[in-house]
């Protein structure tokens, strides 16, 4: 009966980084959010997401993605929670080829705390800790239109009980005019989790599904809206704007419905600066806060773009 308590605890916190009602699945720290510049716009990523971001959004996004890129990402959460990334994205240098490649590492962790027994005595320290390796490809078939896929591979531990599992995204954008662009992703299709224990549970990922549109106006501003679902989970709204006063400054808005009745806010902006002849630095910031009261979240991230 050692380290229940504990458990219950590391699941209740997964469950605070999730969309809520489906919070408890398998999975959840899927559902955190993959970014600062869509976590700045209320997590919108369907329709306009065309930059490294695209690995956890929409894959369809990165056949947009003109430009050698390397991100290196870091957020605080409440509760002890810290999520961190790093990637490359790459497009490929064969002529005629409208594709590109990125590689993607992320990383959760969850306190170092007491573990407890059902006596209350304490059982050990511990933590929750999520390695999940990405890989995605878009390709754009027509000039108007994007496909993406991404694959992923994840690595669990929790006070000392590992599993590993796997999961596929599969993503269509297109932009059939001016600065109208629709997108559709299907999420862990097939995904799972099999934990290493004598029982050798394996739990089904819940399929998460989201359209969205959105219209850019020449680069200096831009909003989208995205419907979310996932099985056994009501819809969520997801809105965002984004607005350019300048070449090397943005700022950012959003709001999520979210599966409560208090929804989550988001602000953040970016400051782009020159680097050397030819490549450039961007520092993105997100603030979101947390319907759950837990405490607001802070994300920072860095891009070098060439």
């Amino acid at each position: 009966m050692k380290k229940i308590a504990g458990l219950l605890l590391v699941i209740a916190l997964i469950s605070t980084a999730s969309d809520y009602d489906g919070g408890g699945r398998p999975g959840a720290v899927l559902r955190l959010g993959w970014g600062v510049r869509t976590g700045g716009m209320g997590r919108v990523g369907v329709a306009l997401v065309e930059d490294g971001e695209a690995v956890g959004y929409n894959p369809a996004g990165l056949a947009y993605a003109l430009d050698i890129q390397g991100l290196l990402f870091h957020r605080n959460l409440s509760l002890d929670r810290t999520q961190s990334s790093a990637g490359f994205v790459y497009p490929l240098p064969i002529a005629g080829t409208r594709a590109t490649v990125e590689a993607a590492w992320y990383y959760l962790r969850v306190g170092g705390f007491d573990g407890r027994d059902t006596g209350g005595n304490r059982t050990g320290e511990f933590s929750y800790d999520e390695h999940i390796a990405n890989f995605a490809f878009g390709i754009r078939p027509l000039e108007w239109l994007g496909v993406g896929l991404t694959a992923r591979m994840m690595f669990t531990s929790v006070a000392g009980k590992t599993a590993e599992g796997g999961a596929v995204d599969l993503g269509v954008q297109a932009r059939p005019w001016g600065g109208l662009a629709v997108g559709f992703c299907a999420r862990d299709v097939i995904g799972s989790y099999k934990w290493k224990t004598a029982a050798g549970t394996e739990e089904a990922l819940p399929v998460e599904y989201a359209a969205g549109v959105g219209y850019d106006l020449d680069g200096w501003l831009r909003f989208e809206a995205d419907l979310v679902t996932a099985d056994g989970t009501r819809p969520e709204w997801r809105l965002g704007a984004e607005y350019w006063p300048v070449p090397t400054l943005a700022v950012r808005a959003g709001y999520e419905t979210g599966n409560l009745e208090t929804g989550e806010i988001s602000a953040g902006g970016s400051i782009v600066t020159g680097l050397f002849s030819g490549g450039e630095l961007r520092v993105d910031y997100a603030f979101r806060t947390d319907p759950l009261g837990a405490g607001a979240s802070h994300a920072v991230a860095l891009s070098l773009i060439f």
